[in-house]
């Protein structure tokens, strides 16, 4: 099981409502410098949770991974760290990738490896699981890093 957690890249400035912001040019750069290591390593294929906010769509849209399977959704724009917790509990997918916005996504990946993880825009933190098999055993400090931007 793996969980493939992604900070949106740079947002322009707050002069439109927080969730219409696009990237801004340094975070175009960003998420195409993330796609091209998410590229190196050689990143699996999996089933991709993204926020609807735009910053968060675009960035996806620029990692140039195909996404064919995905869920386009506010509770990631929304909900809190233990929120985003309780529903990849619900998931089947064997691997997930999640595009969402600090500071949940930093609880997350820090409650997950059980070490203060601070996700900065367009951070990307592999979680590999190996004991576990279904979600919803998902506890602290169950994942190791397998890769870390």
């Amino acid at each position: 099981m793996e969980l493939i957690l992604i900070r949106h890249a740079h947002a322009g400035p707050h002069t439109v409502e927080d969730k219409g912001r696009h990237l801004s040019e340094r975070g175009i750069e960003e998420a195409l410098l993330l796609g091209e290591w998410m590229h190196l390593k050689q990143f699996p294929a999996g089933f991709w949770l993204i926020s609807d906010a735009i910053r968060t769509r675009e960035t996806a849209e620029l990692l140039g991974k195909p996404f064919s399977e995905y869920e386009l959704s506010e509770f990631w724009y929304i909900s809190s760290g233990p929120d985003y917790l309780t529903e990849i509990a619900k998931r089947t997918e064997p691997i997930i990738y999640l595009v969402a916005h600090n500071p949940s996504i930093s609880y997350l990946a820090s409650y997950l490896t059980g070490e203060m993880i601070q996700m900065e825009t367009a951070g990307c933190v592999s979680l590999h699981f190996p004991s576990l098999s279904s979600w919803s055993e998902i506890t602290k400090g169950s994942a190791n890093i397998t890769h870390q931007l």
